[in-house]
């Protein structure tokens, strides 16, 4: 008898970082990466948190694969960099602004800009919750898995507040701090 599998594959990551100032094309420790291939960078300075603020991304470009089509599925990592060592259980709390609109301050919900700047906390019920990094006690904390969630539009930015009890590392220093969303995309195999 025949049988098929299906499979999962990764398609091109988004990579949320200070491109603009800090962040090369990968973390200065290799082993805090959680890059895969070469993937789309997306603006980003998150060295600004301060200890119980907000910050947005800029909006990415189009999501889609081919044409309108776009993977359904993505999963959030974070490698996050404070300036002292947070207290375990501390978190940083991640949401999704989807978008239908490629313009910057179209289309936005939860009162996002889609561009590199504060976030004044207000709109989060209207934003998709993708999860929490939970801290352990010390200064760069790492979940590859902080959620999985789909995406229902080809445009969107990302949303991060600083629980953590302390600020992110300083502007110039931010040279660790990234995070990705990969795409997951199910490929199923022909039946052997």
């Amino acid at each position: 008898m025949a049988t098929s599998k299906v499979l999962q594959e990764y398609g091109t990551q988004l990579l949320f970082a200070d491109h603009a100032t800090d962040f090369g094309a990968a973390p200065a420790t290799v082993a805090n990466s959680l890059i895969i291939g070469a993937p789309t960078d997306v603006q980003m300075n998150m060295s600004v948190i301060a200890d119980a603020a907000y910050w947005q991304s800029a909006k990415t470009a189009t999501l889609a694969d081919t044409g309108t089509a776009a993977p359904i599925e993505w999963v959030l990592g974070a490698c996050m960099e404070a300036t002292a060592t947070p207290a375990a259980g501390t978190t940083y709390s991640f949401w999704w602004n989807s978008s239908p609109s490629a313009t910057d301050g179209t289309a936005n919900s939860g009162g996002t800009s889609g561009t590199d700047l504060a976030y004044t906390a207000a709109g989060e019920d209207q934003l998709i919750l993708i999860g929490q990094l939970m801290n352990r006690n010390t200064v760069v904390n790492i979940d590859a898995v902080v959620g999985r969630f789909s995406m229902p539009y080809l445009y969107g930015s990302l949303i991060i507040q600083n629980n953590s009890g302390v600020a992110m590392v300083a502007d110039a220093d931010a040279d660790e701090i990234h995070c990705v969303l990969t795409p997951i995309i199910t490929h199923i195999q022909a039946a052997v």
